[in-house]
């Protein structure tokens, strides 16, 4: 499936999915570090989202933020795995930045990553 489950004890850094070969993360962690630009997909209009984030990366945005809310973790409900796959379709090059603010974030991670989630970062609260 192109991820790789690992486990540790609670002591050490934890991992819960870690997806395989992936050559646009293996590429950041071989760029030096820089500020980067990822604007929220949030303020796109939703009935034409892969051209608005053709648009932004056509403008120089680095990467596309993806902010998931499940209407528990906060109060707005926004998307799931199925937009991050068809923008990872749309956008196979795009590194897409998925920050998880719902309830049980370790259940879902594998999810966002088999959609095409390169980045995802959760709330230690929420996990």
């Amino acid at each position: 499936s192109g991820v790789i489950r690992r486990k540790t004890t609670s002591a050490s850094v934890r991992c819960v999915a870690l997806r395989a070969e992936n050559p646009r993360v293996a590429k950041l962690r071989s760029e030096p570090k820089s500020v980067k630009i990822s604007p929220s997909i949030l303020s796109a209009n939703f009935a034409q989202l892969g051209e608005d984030v053709g648009n932004v990366l056509k403008a120089g945005a680095d990467w596309v933020h993806v902010d998931v809310m499940d209407g528990r973790f906060v109060p707005n409900i926004t998307i799931g795995p199925g937009v991050v796959g068809a923008l990872r379709k749309a956008h196979p090059d795009a590194i897409l930045d998925c920050h998880l603010m719902i309830v049980e974030p370790e259940q879902r991670v594998e999810d966002f990553a088999n959609a095409g989630a390169d980045i995802i970062s959760v709330h230690c609260e929420a996990a």
